[in-house]
């Protein structure tokens, strides 16, 4: 039995799909019992139904081989956080020792192997977190991060000298990983857009935001799609839940009520449906991570209005910084020349599958390699 650890609360996208890539890449590599083992009750269903095969919580685990800890930001506080000051780094802090802490520590006591693989790291705030994650990396068997800048963060502030930066491990991903049953399922839900250019939106909730630059952003989107009828605007969350999917149909109707057309609205169906969505486009708008990594990884473009910098430093690691701009950065002009590139490319599709796009791939790769090992060595072990 081997457990992965993660993000994977309020059934957001790039932590689902996280999981979801390691818990296939162990199963490849022995057939084994997958636990996920502080996934909340509340989740139980929820979850159970995108990952039938697995099984949640701590009751087994004596009977753990090993435990990955499996991609995702969460030794890194928010920047929410931060704007909020004392207060939102001692809410973080005390979420983090809850949500992630105990994982490590019954492998420690109990002398179970763990492997950190591809996380982010930092900023830490707060001392006894920031011993706390020092510990956990320090007992690992093996850390790697998925940039630069957790690298420098781990080496210089947590004094662990010894760790990989890897890419993504969802920069792995391949069209032949989407289910054939999902494809058809996206294949019906676009077919009557026939041969339309498709311009996926994405994520509605920042868009409608009530800030300067959020407006700016709506107004652009807007004023270019009056003059652009033979494109098909998708709007899509990647998250569930209707406070999610709700702004889609916020989003859908400002743009039919300003253009007089309508959109594609899709909520969140399951990790593969919104891969193979993504892979139909022939340009996406994101504000997110992993919406940005999966359109890369299929050879899909994408231009960035990031709400996070982890974001801005994924383009800077594939050579692409002029697509993502900070939304706080974000005016009239930008908006607008950001806008006119994507509409541009989705009508004269650019290849990026260049050799940065094959390199970062193979490299990712590693990740797959790297669980590989691990669990093998531990049947091995045993």
């Amino acid at each position: 039995m081997f457990a992965i650890h993660g993000a994977y609360y309020d059934n957001n996208f790039g932590d689902l799909l996280l999981m979801r890539i390691f818990e296939n890449w162990v199963r490849s590599a022995i057939p084994s019992t997958i636990v996920y083992p502080l996934l909340p009750k509340s989740e139980y269903s929820r979850f159970g139904h995108l990952f039938p095969n697995s099984q949640f919580g701590v009751k087994k685990w004596a009977q753990w081989q090993g435990l990955l800890y499996a991609g995702g930001g969460h030794f890194g506080e928010p920047q929410r956080q931060a704007q909020k000051g004392y207060r939102g780094y001692r809410s973080w802090s005390l979420r983090f020792f809850l949500r992630h802490v105990l994982p490590a520590e019954m492998c420690i006591r109990r002398q179970v192997p763990y492997l950190i693989a591809g996380v982010g790291v930092g900023p830490l705030s707060n001392p006894v977190v920031k011993r706390e994650v020092q510990r956990i990396f320090h007992h690992a068997d093996m850390v790697s991060v998925r940039n630069a800048e957790s690298q420098r963060y781990v080496q210089e502030s947590l004094g662990i000298e010894n760790v990989q930066v890897i890419p993504d491990a969802a920069l792995t991903l391949t069209p032949e990983d989407i289910p054939d049953t999902v494809n058809a399922r996206v294949d019906h839900l676009l077919a009557p857009y026939g041969d339309r250019p498709l311009l996926g939106i994405h994520h509605p909730r920042y868009i409608l935001a009530d800030t300067p630059q959020a407006q700016a952003l709506r107004t652009q989107l807007v004023e270019a799609l009056k003059t652009e009828p033979d494109l098909v605007p998708v709007i899509f969350a990647d998250d569930g839940g209707g406070k999610f999917s709700e702004p889609c149909d916020q989003l859908a109707r400002l743009i039919q009520d300003s253009t007089g057309r309508s959109c594609l609205t899709v909520p969140f169906k399951g990790v593969w449906h919104t891969v193979a969505l993504i892979s139909r486009f022939s340009a996406v708008l994101t504000t997110k991570l992993h919406v940005a990594i999966v359109a890369y990884a299929m050879g899909v473009y994408a231009e960035s209005c990031a709400v996070h910098p982890k974001v801005q430093r994924f383009f800077e690691q594939i050579g692409r910084s002029s697509q993502c701009t900070l939304i706080h950065d974000l005016d009239e002009a930008i908006a607008k020349e950001k806008i006119h590139r994507m509409i541009q490319v989705a009508h004269s599709p650019v290849e990026i599958r260049d050799n940065t796009w094959m390199e970062t791939k193979q490299h990712a790769l590693i990740n797959k390699e790297i669980v590989s090992s691990f669990v093998s060595k531990q049947l091995t072990a045993a």
